[in-house]
């Protein structure tokens, strides 16, 4: 069984530089190489500060976060208690557009499924929601130290 690594935050966005240090570590702890390590960082990064800004809407709250090495696979569970959310409601970024002509935001949800192998989306029973972000074929093969990611 491979191991989690947890941290539970206070959702203030004086907290994300906190957030990217434990995906940092982790990461360097799976074995993770440093390119993936810096879109997850990315990722987390964006996905915490949309509960943030977004689902607590400057309430207090937490948000729980999980980093295992499933097999090769990097998993990422992000937990909160805010109001629940529906990806399928944020419209995608017109890319093709220039930057002064787009919309503010939405990039996040973009990001998201654009780094990641998968990003399942989920409200939890009551209040809040779970995200679980896949990277795959990323964690070190810690039985063969030969096959070095």
């Amino acid at each position: 069984m491979s191991r989690v690594f947890e941290i539970s935050i206070e959702a203030g966005l004086e907290n994300l530089k906190k957030v990217r240090s434990f995906i940092t570590k982790t990461g360097q702890s799976l074995g993770v190489n440093a390119d993936v390590i810096g879109d997850m960082c990315l990722v987390v990064d964006e996905a915490v500060t949309n509960i943030i800004l977004h689902g607590y809407d400057g309430q207090e709250g937490t948000i729980d976060i999980d980093v295992q090495g499933h097999g090769r696979t990097l998993v990422i569970t992000i937990r909160d208690q805010a109001r629940s959310f529906d990806p399928e409601t944020v419209e995608a970024p017109h890319l093709e557009d220039a930057l002064a002509d787009r919309a503010y935001g939405g990039m996040g949800v973009y990001l998201i499924k654009k780094l990641t192998d998968e990003a399942e989306f989920k409200r939890l029973p009551g209040k809040g929601n779970q995200l679980r972000l896949f990277k795959n074929e990323v964690v070190a093969d810690r039985k063969n130290k030969a096959h070095v990611v």
